[in-house]
C-alpha cells in the first residue's frame, strides 16, 4: 500500500496493492487525486435536474435541455440528434502532435452537436433525464420502466409513486426512500415487501404499521405494538389530517430513528466488501448503491459491473473499465463520459457502438477513430501510442477529463449534491460556475402561510395558482396528476418546491464516506462478554447518535 497527496484537496489518500494490480491490468497510471475528488470530476459531467428552455440548434423548435442558453455547445433535441440528416463524422479533426491533446479535444467538443437530454423510449414524459421506458412521468431522473411517477430519482419499475428516491417495483408510495416491493407506503425508509406503512423504518413483510422500526411480519402495529385495525386507522387519519400534523409526525419519526438499532451497512448477500446500499457484491472497497458487483472498487450507482474501478452510473454487465461516468455494456474503456455498447475507447463522450477510439464525441457507430476521424487499424494504433506518450510526458494520462472540459457549471451537477463547494472553492479547483440559475421568484399568487393545510374541498383551481417554497422562495406549481394523487392518498399540498423536497429526502441517507468503528452491542446473550469486539467500515460517523451493530449482533437482535 502506498500513500499519495491529492492534487486537488491536498489530503492524503491510500493506493492499495490491489489497486496497483488493477492499473497494470488495464494499462493506466495510478491516480493523482483521492477517491472523492476523482468522483467529483466525473460527476461534474452529469447534470440531472437543472433544466433550461432553449431552441434546438437544428430545427429551431423550443426544447427542454440540461444545457443553458449561454452554453458554448451546439445542442440538438432528441429527434434531431438521432436523425440521419447530420453526421458526427463530418466534424473530423487532424491531430496535431505539437498541441496539447485536451486543447484539441475542447475544440471538437464545442463543435459537435450534443444531445439535449439523455432519454430513450419515453411516452409523455418530456421533463425527465437519464431515463428510459417511462410513461406519463414528470420530473423523474435516472429512472427506468416507470408509469405515472412524479418527482423522483433512481426509480425502477414503479407505478403511481410521488416524491420518492431509490425506489424499486412499488406502487402508490409517497416520500419513500430505499424501499422495494411496497404498496401504499408513505414516509418510509428501507422497507421491503410491505403495504400501508406510515413513518416506518426497515420493515419486512408487514402491513398497516405506524412508527414501527426493524419489524418483521407485523400487522396493525404502532411503535411495534399490536393494535386493532380500527385503532390503526384512527391513528393514521389523525396523522394525515393536516400539514401541521404530518410535520409533527416527521419530527417524531426522526427522533424514533435515532433510538433505532442500525446494522453497520445496508448490505445483503455481500462478501469482503466495504460501502453502503449494496446487494450481491463481492470483493472490493468503497461501493455505494451498487448491485451484483464482482471485484470492483470506488463505484457508485452501478449494476452488474465486473473488474472495474472508479465508475458512476455504470450499468448492465460492463467490465474492465476505469474512470467512467455513465455507461451501458462497455468493455476495456477508460476516462470516458456517457458511452454505450462500446469497447476499447479512451477520452470519448456520448458515443454509441464505438470500438477502438480516442478523443471522439457523438459517434454513433465506428472504429479506429481519433478526434472523430477514421483511420486504418495500423494508422490508428500508431497515432494513439504517440498521443498516449504525449499525455504521459505531461502527467495527465490516466486521469479523467480536466475540470475545464466539464460541460456544466459545478452547481448544476451531481458533484455539487455530494461534494458541495462555494463558488470560490469550485473556481479554485478549476470548475466553472453557472451564474444564471433556473426558476422564478416573486410571482406567487398564494403567499407563504396561505397554502391550504388539508386536501379537503380542494378543486382544480389550485392548478392555476403559483405557490412559493417556504425554504428557498422559488415559485412552483401543482400539476393535475399530482393533485389527483394527493386527493387519492388524502395528503395535503407540499409547502416546498421539488428541489428542496429532493434535497431533504436525500439528506436522510448515509453519506458516501466510511469510518472505522467497533460494534456497540453490549448484550451478553449475543455470544460475547461485555462489548462486542467486531470491527467494520461504516457510513455512520462516530458522532452519530444511533447504536450501530455488526452483522452478527444485528441478526440476533432483529430476526
Amino acid at each position: 500500500m502506498t500513500k499519495q497527496t491529492c492534487k486537488t484537496c491536498e489530503k492524503e489518500f491510500e493506493i492499495r496493492d490491489a489497486d496497483l494490480v488493477f492499473y497494470e491490468q488495464v494499462k493506466t497510471t495510478p491516480p493523482l487525486y483521492c477517491p472523492d475528488c476523482r468522483m467529483a470530476r466525473r460527476l461534474v459531467f452529469r447534470n440531472e435536474r437543472t433544466f433550461y428552455k432553449r431552441p434546438c440548434d437544428l430545427c429551431q423548435k423550443d426544447m427542454i435541455t440540461v444545457y443553458s442558453p449561454e452554453s458554448p455547445f451546439t445542442v440538438y433535441c432528441h429527434d434531431c440528434w438521432w436523425n440521419d440528416s447530420w453526421n458526427p463524422k463530418s466534424f473530423t479533426m487532424d491531430y496535431d502532435l505539437t498541441k496539447p491533446f485536451f486543447e484539441q479535444y475542447r475544440e471538437l467538443q464545442v463543435k459537435v452537436p450534443r444531445l439535449g437530454l439523455m432519454v430513450l423510449n419515453n411516452v409523455r414524459s418530456d421533463y425527465t433525464n437519464g431515463s428510459a421506458e417511462n410513461k406519463d412521468c414528470y420530473l423523474v431522473f435516472a429512472a427506468d420502466f416507470n408509469e405515472e411517477c412524479l418527482y423522483g430519482r433512481l426509480l425502477q419499475r414503479d407505478k403511481g409513486c410521488v416524491d420518492c428516491a431509490f425506489l424499486h417495483e412499488s406502487e402508490l408510495c409517497y416520500e419513500c426512500l430505499d424501499s422495494r416491493n411496497c404498496f401504499k407506503c408513505m414516509f418510509c425508509e428501507q422497507c421491503q415487501s410491505s403495504s400501508d406503512l406510515l413513518f416506518c423504518y426497515n420493515m419486512r413483510d408487514s402491513n398497516n404499521c405506524i412508527f414501527c422500526t426493524n419489524g418483521r411480519h407485523l400487522s396493525n402495529a404502532i411503535l411495534n405494538v399490536k393494535y386493532t385495525k380500527e385503532e390503526f386507522e384512527k391513528k393514521k387519519a389523525e396523522i394525515l389530517s393536516s400539514y401541521e400534523s404530518i410535520e409533527k409526525a416527521k419530527k417524531e419519526f426522526e427522533e424514533l430513528k435515532t433510538k433505532t438499532i442500525r446494522k453497520f451497512a445496508c448490505q445483503t448477500k455481500c462478501n469482503n466488501i466495504t460501502g453502503d446500499y449494496l446487494h450481491n457484491c463481492h470483493q472490493g472497497v468503497m461501493l455505494y448503491d451498487t448491485y451484483d458487483a464482482k471485484n470492483c472498487s470506488y463505484m457508485t450507482d452501478t449494476e452488474n459491473p465486473t473488474d472495474s474501478q472508479d465508475c458512476n452510473n455504470y450499468y448492465y454487465k460492463s467490465e474492465f473499465c476505469y474512470n467512467v461516468m455513465g455507461s451501458m455494456q462497455m468493455s476495456q474503456v477508460k476516462n470516458c463520459a456517457f458511452g454505450f455498447y462500446s469497447n476499447e475507447t479512451e477520452y470519448c463522450e456520448n458515443c454509441y457502438n464505438l470500438t477502438s477510439a480516442f478523443g471522439c464525441t457523438a459517434i454513433r457507430k465506428g472504429e479506429y477513430m481519433i478526434l472523430n476521424k477514421q483511420y486504418s487499424k495500423e494508422e490508428y494504433y500508431k497515432l494513439r501510442d504517440k498521443i498516449e506518450e504525449q499525455l504521459r510526458s505531461d502527467g495527465t494520462y490516466g486521469q479523467f477529463f480536466p475540470a475545464s472540459l466539464a460541460p456544466f457549471g459545478y452547481n448544476e451537477t451531481l458533484a455539487h449534491d455530494f461534494f458541495p463547494l462555494t463558488k470560490e472553492e469550485a473556481v479554485k479547483r478549476g470548475f466553472t460556475w453557472q451564474e444564471k440559475t433556473t426558476g422564478t421568484y416573486g410571482k406567487e399568487t398564494i403567499k407563504k402561510g396561505e397554502i391550504p393545510n388539508t386536501i379537503e374541498n380542494m378543486d382544480d383551481k389550485i392548478l392555476n395558482e403559483i405557490l412559493v417554497c417556504e425554504d428557498c422562495d422559488k415559485n412552483y406549481r401543482i400539476i393535475k396528476a399530482e393533485l389527483d394523487f394527493y386527493k387519492r392518498m388524502h395528503l395535503p399540498l407540499p409547502h416546498k418546491d421539488f428541489e428542496c423536497r429532493h434535497k431533504e429526502r436525500i439528506s436522510k441517507r448515509n453519506p458516501r464516506k466510511l469510518w472505522h468503528r467497533q460494534c456497540m452491542c453490549e448484550k451478553e446473550n449475543h455470544g460475547h462478554e461485555k462489548n462486542c469486539q467486531n470491527e467494520f467500515e461504516t457510513a455512520y460517523s462516530l458522532n452519530r447518535p444511533e447504536k450501530v451493530y455488526c452483522e452478527t449482533c444485528y441478526q440476533k437482535e432483529i430476526y
